[in-house]
């Protein structure tokens, strides 16, 4: 995937947000790419992102957290209509995920986050609300009994990189995705004897 500065012109700082999206953006294409790299995509001097992120793992950092905030505002609005059928409840997850594709994949493939433990704290607190979905979707037979909480959150995280590629390359609508991810999850991509 290539990665585009926006139409701003180069006296212009995009906001912390955009820069932080742009940086994630970057990273995941070219994960060793460098602070000029990422100033570059995002139109802005080297020395104006220095101030912001004086080295490169401040800024891995502040991606990862801007990362895990959307993530966490994401499955808590996703959960919070408990009373819906989980099947539901994935639906509505699998929505506000896809579009976090870049934010996922760079939590996922930056190595350096492991050396920092408020960020792999965090991420380890992004699973077990969906264990809890899982679990329920278990009780009301949705999903087999025999499969492990890990492994099905492991296989959402897989579809929804998936399905975010496929809207990015545009090969799967983004209204799609959703429906995609959670047929797939639950019923697999075998022919039905």
């Amino acid at each position: 995937m290539t990665v585009h500065a926006s139409g701003r012109t180069r006296h212009q700082a995009p906001a912390p947000r955009e820069l932080l999206d742009v940086a994630a953006e970057v990273l995941v294409a070219r994960p060793n790419a460098s602070l000029a790299d990422v100033a570059k995509a995002a139109g802005i001097g080297r020395t104006t992102l220095h101030k912001h992120y004086p080295t490169r793992q401040d800024l891995l950092v502040a991606v990862a957290h801007d990362s895990l905030d959307r993530c966490d505002r994401a499955i808590a609005t996703a959960l919070e209509a408990a009373d819906e059928d989980p099947v539901t409840v994935l639906h509505h997850l699998v929505e506000r995920l896809v579009p976090l594709g870049p934010q996922l994949q760079f939590l996922f493939r930056q190595p350096t986050l492991d050396d920092e433990p408020k960020v792999m704290r965090r991420m380890s607190e992004l699973e077990p609300p969906l264990h809890v979905l899982v679990r329920r979707a278990k009780e009301q037979g949705q999903v087999r009994a025999d499969i492990a909480e890990w492994w099905f959150v492991s296989a959402l995280y897989g579809l929804l990189y998936t399905a975010w590629e496929g809207v990015a390359y545009g090969w799967l609508a983004a209204r799609d995705a959703p429906d995609l991810v959670v047929r797939t999850l639950l019923e697999g991509i075998g022919q039905r004897a």
